[in-house]
């Protein structure tokens, strides 16, 4: 009878086992890396907030390039009006993470020179969230004494 019960207790665990290894989908599953999920091309209006004075600007483009599963290159378009017109600037090697459907973009400071010789600095933070992107970026641009607070949220465009 003891042999019988450590039997039966010895092909319960094995029968569990054998159901655990059977249902796991790990290996069934390709993912994406978050990079590429959100990597492609938004069109949409950016609002630039300079001492509590919004200006919305229509129709500028940010591109999104991943690099790897988790690092982005973002480009975002040239906005403004000249002679304050700002020209497109791209933040490399922004981190993203997340899954499901539901990114961040991690807060990323950024700085550089522009082709005609203006130094820009800021931070990047934002998320991709039910196929849309929003970024906020403050912008330290040129020889302007306050940052550009500004927002930008769009759907992809289509390929």
């Amino acid at each position: 009878m003891k042999i019988f019960k450590k039997l039966s207790v010895c092909m319960i665990a094995l029968l569990g086992m054998v159901a655990m290894a059977s249902c796991s989908s790990d290996d069934d599953e390709t993912t994406v890396g978050a990079a590429k999920v959100v990597a492609g091309k938004y069109t949409s209006s950016l609002t630039c907030n300079v001492m509590g004075q919004d200006t919305e600007f229509k129709d500028i483009t940010v591109s999104i390039k991943a690099k790897d599963d988790a690092t982005v290159d973002v480009e975002i378009g040239s906005f403004g009006n000249p002679p304050m017109q700002v020209p497109s600037i791209t933040i490399k090697d922004v981190t993203i993470t997340g899954q499901d459907g539901n990114y961040t973009i991690t807060n990323k400071e950024f700085n550089g020179t522009t082709e005609n010789g203006k130094k820009y600095s800021g931070v990047l933070t934002g998320g991709y969230t039910s196929n849309k992107l929003t970024l906020k970026f403050n912008l330290q641009y040129g020889a302007m004494p306050m940052a550009m607070i500004n927002t930008f949220e769009a759907s992809k465009n289509a390929k």
